[in-house]
C-alpha cells in the first residue's frame, strides 16, 4: 500500500480549484459536508462560494484505517435547495451512494477518487488507486 501525505496547502490550493468548477458548474443554494472528512475542505469551498447555509451529516465506513462492512449514519438531512454534498475522498463509493439515496437532489462531489469509487462521484479532481491509502493532514500524529 503506498501512502500519499497530503498538506494543508494541497488541500487549500484543491479546494479552491474545485470550488471555482462547483461555481461554474452547479451554482448550489446549500452545501453538505460529510463529517468528518469533508469538514476542513467544505469550510474553504463555503467560504470560497460565499455560502453560509451548511450542514452536515456523519457516516462512518472506516475504523482504524479498516473498512467496516455496517456503514453508521449518525445524521440525516432533508432539504428541497440545490445541495452540493462535500467529502474529501470518494473511496468505494459506499458514502456516495448512501447520500444519493438520502437526497436524490444533490451532487456528491470530492477532492480526491479512487478507481472504484469514482463513478459514484459528480465531480472530482483528481485520481488515485484503490491500493493508494491517502493521509491527510489532520489524520497525521
Amino acid at each position: 500500500m503506498k501512502q500519499v501525505y497530503l498538506s494543508y496547502h494541497d488541500i487549500h490550493t484543491d479546494c479552491i480549484e474545485l470550488a471555482k468548477i462547483i461555481k461554474k458548474k452547479f451554482k448550489p443554494e446549500k452545501l453538505i459536508l460529510i463529517s468528518r472528512g469533508g469538514l476542513i475542505p467544505g469550510s474553504i469551498i463555503a467560504n470560497y462560494l460565499g455560502i453560509q447555509d451548511i450542514d452536515v451529516i456523519a457516516l462512518k465506513t472506516y475504523a482504524n484505517r479498516k473498512r467496516t462492512n455496517k456503514i453508521e449514519i449518525f445524521k440525516r438531512i432533508k432539504s428541497q435547495k440545490k445541495l452540493i454534498v462535500i467529502d474529501d475522498l470518494v473511496d468505494s463509493g459506499d458514502t456516495a451512494k448512501i447520500v444519493k439515496e438520502m437526497m436524490p437532489n444533490s451532487k456528491f462531489v470530492t477532492l480526491y477518487a479512487k478507481t472504484s469509487g469514482k463513478k459514484q462521484a459528480d465531480l472530482h479532481l483528481y485520481d488515485f488507486k484503490d491500493s493508494d491509502w491517502l493521509v491527510f493532514p489532520w489524520e497525521q500524529d
